[in-house]
């Protein structure tokens, strides 16, 4: 049963893959990042791997253009990890570094630094 009204099974399903990623992927390793003060910058392009860096960009610069909702639940998964740090530099990638050049970029400045930044590059 979905959480709320406003998520889909299709939603949840998008949740229980970024859950099963975060945990495999960034649990295990966030006492470690937090105690050495260093945000693993590998974790950009293993985040890219899985499309999670553009939710909500158009397909033609490399993104999915799933939309918000998408997004939001990446943040809500973020926000379970266990580390501020990673959910700060994730967050911050994708709600504050991409939207201003996606929104005021022209075709040329999205294909040089959104279409790589989506990537996790």
């Amino acid at each position: 049963m979905p959480r709320s009204h406003l998520f889909a099974p299709e939603h949840e399903e998008f949740r229980g893959t970024v859950r099963r990623f975060i945990e495999k992927e960034v649990r295990p390793h966030v006492d470690a990042w937090e105690e050495a003060q260093q945000f693993p910058r590998e974790l950009f392009a293993r985040f890219g791997a899985l499309d999670l860096l553009g939710l909500k960009y158009p397909e033609e610069y490399g993104g999915t253009n799933a939309g918000v909702v998408y997004e939001a639940i990446l943040f809500e998964e973020l926000a379970r990890c266990g580390s501020g740090g990673v959910a700060a530099g994730i967050g911050a990638h994708v709600a504050i570094a991409t939207p201003p050049i996606n929104d005021f970029g022209n075709d040329a400045q999205r294909r040089r630094w959104l279409a790589p930044a989506i990537k996790g590059e």
